[in-house]
């Protein structure tokens, strides 16, 4: 093996400028019939007015209205119009607003003056305006009371989301008020959410949900999460065991929210240091078996290879809050108030920073638009703690009439329809969400019988898990941004049979230790997210210091395509988009995230950055990089940071940073092009990024940790004669976010390959260049 350094550290360049905001005004769209559009938006409005008695409630009496926009249209720009206040984005059509009487009343006004052919201030922004319509019971429907529809139960639970409001006044005015009517409609209170969306959990009636469903302050209501597990187990046995020493006490610790762990278990006991039930109505003990399945491989990461090498040794400390039950439910209460509670107990009394959740709701696929409760509230924790999430997929299962006839030949296509989409809380921005790749083919009745063609695995190794879910996230983002071994099916093709096995799975720690059975095979992508939490406890270990940017920055700076994934998506009709919504940026190399070698060096650095500035950093690459024959090298960089959110935009986070590598021969030709100009300067042709890097711009930075990777096989002349690159960062905020956007921390790593040279030296020049360039600064 060669010899392992720690990653080197880089400084950015003083000087940062301004980024050039483009000054931006509503588009000019034409309109036919400027009359006839005002005539049907005023009819539209007076509708809306008239409608006012079926709604009821509100802490407050403006109208709420439904806009259909031009995509252009922003809701600061609507915000122009007086009296107008806009709560949500629903998609880029729809925006949901508050209008008080005055504001109505200017509003009608103006829409009079173009109906009579006059000109009326503002009038580009009420030509985007489509049309005029109330928020009803019909939008009120959350997507499983749709799918399931109501409940036959006299009595049942739902969930009802209201709106968010900008003050906090206004929403505790709002609160207190929806509380009264719910005490009128003699409705109980199971529990609430009030950060950072305002969520209640109640039981109701059928006559009681249609009041709720005309509530002007509801946003949504839908039935609460049914958290999947799907645990299919096959016991193994161990009879000797080598003594297992605790870890040092020093060690970082990953905390699994799940079903509880069997804190006796031999393999577990030595490294749990606490456990917390937050269920009180059910016992503390892992009933199902989940929890201390994820545990083993939160602890060890592959077991399996522990196990058949011997050496057991635990290097990190496991710790467990139980917030789902036998069924994989938190009910009567919001798994988001146990998450919120197990995340500061753990972070304040043990200084836990990696948090493992392997659940998603079934009822809550992501299909774009509005972020769900759960994610909103890892986003925000992520943010204000600095704690890292990983998070599963969710797992897709087939119902008996969705079954395709031949699974061989459906796979992997069903696993990009609209009803394998990752669920909640996997789109959360400021986690790693973790999808699954399939690791074994042959099942053991397989093994049996070698020579026997009927079972046949749905997925070969490296390939994504049949039962994986797909992207993308928020705003396009790359989701999953990783992938690791989760198990895979198989088919026992024989006679026709098309039975669906699925004992290809991953060996991690049993529940029913007691009976001998220590181990157990499981399938899931519940079981690839905490592999993921193990590597990000190794990071953590060998640089205690490290931010949750940085510890994502250098999963997915240090992750791959594999091939069997390349080559089993190459004749899908959109080849890089499905590969990106399968697997992200692929499988982290556990080994090289955390060290490095002289042929494959790693640079990272941690800075913060004002709002609309750029700041430069230069790579120190030697020149032997670009000698030599023609081989494969690679440069990766990978820039983390955890925005503020917002579940009422469909843009969700209120900035978003991006990166260039640029090539240029000084920094000062660098910072002159990249800054911002007087009005009566001329401006330089902004640098185009060098190389090909991959995925581009566009794609990676709807995310907030991404990456990309420049192949070079043979350098051209321009680089060996100039060969200085640089990269240039950028921080982007939202016009209406600029008043409460300060500077933003992230992390930008950056990944330097030259494995197929014999002796090669990066590390030892890269580090002597760092040194002189440390010595020389000012």
């Amino acid at each position: 093996m060669p010899e392992r350094y720690s990653h080197l550290r880089i400084t950015r360049h003083e000087p940062q400028n301004e980024r050039r905001r483009p000054a931006w005004h509503p588009q000019r769209l034409e309109i036919d019939d400027p009359v006839g559009h005002a005539v049907k938006l005023k009819q539209q409005l007076n509708a809306s007015r008239q409608a006012r008695s079926l709604t009821q409630g509100g802490y407050d009496s403006r109208l709420l209205l439904k806009l259909t926009v031009h995509p252009t249209l922003r809701p600061e720009d609507i915000q122009r119009l007086p009296g107008l206040q806009v709560i949500s984005q629903e998609g880029k059509e729809v925006q949901v607003l508050f209008a008080t009487e005055k504001g109505l009343a200017e509003f009608q006004d103006r829409l009079d003056q173009i109906s009579h052919g006059q000109h009326a201030t503002r009038s580009e922004i009420l030509y985007a305006i489509r049309g005029i319509d109330g928020w009803t019971a019909e939008d009120r429907l959350g997507s499983a009371l749709r799918f399931y529809g109501i409940p036959q139960a006299r009595d049942f639970v739902v969930d009802i989301e209201l709106w968010s409001l900008g003050t906090p006044r206004d929403q505790q005015l709002m609160r207190n008020r929806f509380e009264q009517s719910l005490n009128g409609l003699e409705v109980r209170i199971l529990d609430k959410l009030t950060t950072p969306i305002i969520l209640y959990r109640v039981t109701v009636s059928y006559e009681n949900l249609n009041q709720l469903l005309s509530y002007r302050d509801v946003r949504e209501i839908d039935l609460p999460p049914r958290y999947q597990l799907d645990l299919h187990l096959l016991h193994q046995s161990l009879t000797e065991l080598p003594l297992i020493q605790p870890p040092p006490d020093n060690s970082p610790g990953v905390v699994v929210l799940d079903s509880g762990i069997a804190t006796g278990h031999p393999l577990l006991s030595e490294a749990v240091g606490d456990t917390q039930n937050y269920l009180l109505s059910k016992p503390p003990e892992d009933e199902n078996g989940h929890g201390t399945a994820v545990a083993g491989l939160a602890l060890y990461g592959y077991l399996e290879d522990a196990i058949r090498q011997g050496v057991i040794i635990p290097e990190l400390r496991l710790f467990s809050g139980k917030i789902t039950d036998a069924k994989a439910e938190s009910e009567p209460k919001f798994v988001e108030n146990y998450v919120i509670s197990a995340v500061l107990y753990f972070l304040e009394t043990y200084n836990c920073r990696i948090f493992n959740l392997s659940f998603g709701d079934l009822n809550k696929p992501y299909k774009g638009g509005h972020v769900r409760s759960l994610a909103a509230v890892l986003d925000w924790l992520a943010r204000t703690y600095n704690v890292l999430f990983t998070v599963s997929t969710g797992n897709f299962n087939f119902s008996e009439e969705q079954e395709p006839i031949d699974l061989r030949y459906s796979y992997p296509e069903y696993l990009l329809t609209d009803d394998a989409r990752i669920l909640d809380p996997a789109p959360a921005l400021n986690v790693l969400t973790v999808g699954s790749i399939a690791r074994y083919e042959v099942p053991r009745i397989g093994q049996q019988f070698p020579g026997d063609p009927s079972y046949q695995p749905i997925a070969r190794q490296g390939q994504p898990s049949p039962f994986t879910r797909s992207g993308p996230g928020p705003g396009g983002a790359i989701k999953p941004e990783v992938v690791e071994f989760g198990g895979n099916r198989y088919l026992d093709v024989r006679g026709g049979n098309l039975g669906l096995r699925m004992e290809l799975g991953e060996f991690t720690t049993n529940k029913d230790f007691v009976h001998g059975n220590l181990f157990t095979i499981v399938n899931g992508s519940s079981f690839a997210a905490p592999r993921i939490a193990h590597l990000a406890g190794l990071l953590l270990k060998q640089y205690p210091n490290a931010s949750v940017n940085l510890l994502r920055a250098l999963i997915v700076a240090h992750a791959r395509h594999p091939q069997e994934t390349v080559q089993l998506v190459n004749n899908l009709p959109d080849t890089s988009e499905a590969l990106y919504r399968l697997i992200g940026y692929g499988l982290p190399n556990s080994d090289a995230a955390q060290f490095s070698t002289e042929n494959h060096v790693t640079l990272m650095a941690e800075e913060t950055i004002g709002p609309d500035q750029h700041q430069f950093f230069e790579i120190p690459i030697p020149t032997d990089f670009w000698k030599g024959p023609g081989r494969t090298r690679r440069i990766t960089v990978a820039l983390s940071h955890t925005p503020v959110v917002r579940p009422s935009r469909i843009g969700y986070k209120l900035s978003s940073l991006s990166f260039k590598v640029v090539q240029r021969p000084t920094l000062e030709e660098v910072v002159r092009v990249f800054r911002r100009y007087g009005s009566h300067e001329q401006r330089e042709t902004n640098i185009g990024e060098v190389g090909n890097f991959e995925p581009g711009s566009r794609k990676r930075s709807s995310g907030t940790v991404q990456a990309a990777t420049w192949r070079i096989y043979r350098p051209s002349s321009r680089l060996v004669e100039i060969p200085r690159l640089f990269i240039v960062v950028t921080h982007y905020v939202e016009a209406w976010a600029r008043d409460l956007i300060g500077n933003e921390p992230y992390a930008l790593t950056v990944v330097v390959e030259d494995r197929e040279t014999n002796n090669a030296r990066l590390y030892s020049q890269m580090q002597a260049q760092l040194r002189v360039r440390g010595r020389v600064s000012p």
